[in-house]
């Protein structure tokens, strides 16, 4: 079994793991060679945090880490059945856990589906932190929430006054991935689009290539027409790590949005008592 970084490996050989053990009714799982390039370029994956473990030359396992503000979140992580039975799930994330402790990194978090891996995180002192939602569209949106005739009523704007006008909104609850600085570092791959007045409105941020809502927030009345609009004229589909008491969960599902899985966060802290 052998340990390498992500910058030693082929990004072709490195995400086939991952997407191997991708669920396949969510398909912003997947990871393409060419995304994450142009994640490495965007100062979003850590080539140096991030671990690939192989066996016999094969990799067969990998871990994507991204870097925000005070910590890090292992978005993506994979072992193949094979290496998992040899212990190589907790080989490639004792890797991650010292690499981030030689970088002074402040925490770890990961987000998993539930019950999955929770007693190899336990025993690498993960504390479960939170419940979060993935959700999909598996049906046409409710367009009678928005007629086709009012569309024009959405503005689309630019990705800083989304960041700025989210922040103002006391029920966004955003995820570490969806931190104003890793939305700054997307701005050229996201779209951001706002319906409503100055002092009623509601924004959502979507990555149109992969059908991902990357997040959305303001008034309730308001941001289920939104996602009929965002679904309708630009193929949203997918959302995920939505925390469980955030408000956008409820107006998703009367846009026609179904809950998928229900998911957890870990987080290990590695500040010094």
């Amino acid at each position: 079994m052998q340990l390498q970084s992500l910058a030693e490996i082929e990004l072709r050989d490195a995400v086939q793991p991952l997407n191997r053990s991708a669920p396949s009714n969510f398909v912003p799982a997947l990871r393409s060679p060419a995304l994450c390039r142009e994640l490495l370029a965007l100062g979003i994956i850590d080539p140096a945090l991030s671990k690939v473990v192989l066996l016999s030359g094969k990799v067969l396992g990998c871990c994507l880490v991204e870097r925000f503000a005070g910590g890090a979140l292992l978005s993506a992580l994979s072992v193949e059945p094979l290496l998992q039975q040899r212990g190589g799930g907790r080989v490639l994330l004792e890797a991650v856990i010292q690499a981030a402790r030689a970088a002074r990194i402040g925490q770890l978090r990961i987000e998993v589906s539930e019950g999955d891996a929770s007693s190899l995180l336990t025993a690498l002192h993960f504390v479960r932190q939170e419940t979060l939602h993935r959700l999909a569209l598996l049906q046409p949106p409710s367009r009678s929430l928005f007629p086709t005739e009012q569309f024009d009523q959405v503005t689309e704007i630019a990705v800083e006054e989304a960041i700025v006008a989210l922040t103002a909104q006391p029920s966004w609850q955003p995820t570490p991935s969806a931190q104003p600085e890793p939305l700054r570092k997307l701005s050229k791959r996201l779209s951001a689009f706002r319906l409503g007045s100055d002092d009623r409105y509601a924004t959502l941020l979507l990555d149109k290539e992969r059908k991902l809502i990357w997040t959305l927030g303001g008034d309730s009345s308001l941001l289920a027409q939104l996602v009929v609009y965002a679904a309708a004229k630009h193929g949203a589909a997918f959302v995920d790590s939505l925390r469980d008491e955030d408000p956008a969960i409820e107006a998703l599902c009367e846009a026609g949005f179904t809950k998928l899985a229900v998911r957890a966060a870990y987080v290990l802290s590695l500040e010094s008592p």
